[in-house]
């Protein structure tokens, strides 16, 4: 049966690349990467936050990261059954130390899976922003015979076609991060972006006393979390009229995007009383005006360790104090699970939300030692475990 529906998948992919053909219209290379060829990052060999907490919710919570934290067998409860299942994953972009990371936390769980036999194989693609390339990948994939596919998307909308066609050829797709799309035709692992931003932006209100000028460095345009971190911010901004947005830019969630985007905006901005992110541009933001021999306002870290261990340093020398939140990159980590679990038949929900990670000044002072000599690549982050997957994902 699934032969068949592949026959018919095909047929219908040669037709469409056909018509692309005589319209002239052709996606750009596709960039692969196989189980053996994938190499994991520096930001993933650090030891990773404290796990997330299996407490069953309904709604996902903000949970802390600390330092080290005790180790986990993350895999504890999972069923190791020789399956032999292949799947793929399709990123739509990895040129932060976020998404490198989401890579390397992807493929050290798809390489503990495949030791035990549970996977014979998997495949990472990205498609570096390009959402016709992540649709002809995402159909490579299906032809190339993957079980499942995990997909964080760089749209709402543009690959809804091509996610309907895998669910069509009986392959499930599994949404993971960047979400949500907007067909109904997969699974979905989104963080709820507006609740996960909206602490970051109380804590800059409340610092400012409700009145100043505030800075706002976005992600990458047209991607849904960007569209949903800014709603959430803007949701709290809007209540106090005193706050004065003198400014945004687009980062990509990037340490360097960050620094230059924010100085070619500083010399027309008289004022910054604090610049909040949606992650991976706070030490730009610090670099910048720093650069420009300006005071470093109130800035919102984004986890990653190079804001982490100037905070610390900065915190133990001047006092400074701020906030830090983030995503987890361990979200598709966690849809590995996932995909195996509705390739077993298991139950899933199609809709399933998770928690941001955050760190509080509290955090910092405990855990001091530990954030002063983090990696600058390093991201506080969390491997869920299957335990919680379970307790949390699969409740919802």
């Amino acid at each position: 049966m699934r032969k068949a529906i592949l026959m018919k998948y095909v047929a219908l992919m040669l037709a469409a690349v056909l018509a692309l053909t005589l319209i002239g219209c052709s996606a750009a290379p596709a960039e692969e990467s196989t189980a053996a060829s994938a190499e994991p990052t520096q930001a993933a060999s650090e030891e990773p936050a404290e796990s997330a907490s299996a407490e069953a919710a309904s709604t996902p919570s903000t949970e802390s990261a600390v330092g080290t934290g005790d180790e986990v067998d993350y895999m504890e409860g999972f069923d190791l059954t020789k399956d032999g299942f292949v799947i793929g994953f399709s990123n739509s972009y990895n040129g932060n130390t976020y998404r490198q990371t989401e890579e390397a936390l992807f493929k050290e769980l798809a390489d503990k899976l495949k030791a035990e036999g549970v996977l014979s194989d998997y495949i990472i693609v990205e498609s570096n922003q390009d959402n016709a390339t992540q649709v002809s990948q995402i159909q490579s994939l299906v032809l190339k015979g993957v079980d499942a596919i995990i997909v964080d998307p760089g749209s709402a909308t543009a690959l809804n076609g091509a996610i309907e066609d895998a669910e069509a050829a009986g392959v499930p797709v599994i949404i993971a991060n960047g979400g949500p799309v907007t067909t109904d035709k997969c699974y979905q692992i989104n963080f709820d972006y507006t609740a996960a931003i909206t602490p970051a932006a109380e804590y800059v209100v409340d610092r400012l006393n409700g009145k100043g000028d505030v800075l706002i460095s976005r992600g990458i345009a047209g991607v849904p979390s960007d569209d949903g971190f800014y709603a959430g911010m803007m949701q709290v901004f809007e209540q106090y009229p005193d706050i004065n947005i003198v400014g945004e830019v687009y980062s990509e969630w990037t340490t360097s995007v960050a620094q230059q985007q924010i100085a070619s905006i500083l010399p027309s901005l008289d004022n910054v009383d604090a610049v909040i992110g949606e992650g991976g541009d706070g030490y730009g933001a610090v670099q910048a005006f720093e650069a420009a021999n300006r005071e470093v306002p109130l800035v919102i870290g984004g986890n990653r360790g190079n804001f982490l261990s100037w905070w610390a340093n900065e915190y133990e020398e001047n006092g400074y104090e701020t906030y830090s939140w983030t995503t987890n990159p361990g979200i598709t980590a966690a849809g590995l699970f996932v995909a195996v679990d509705i390739l077993r038949g298991k139950d899933v929900p199609r809709e399933m939300n998770v928690g941001s990670i955050e760190i509080t000044q509290q955090d910092m002072v405990d855990n001091i030692d530990y954030y002063k000599s983090m990696d600058a690549d390093a991201i506080a982050n969390q491997m869920y475990t299957y335990q919680w997957v379970q307790d949390t994902l699969y409740t919802q």
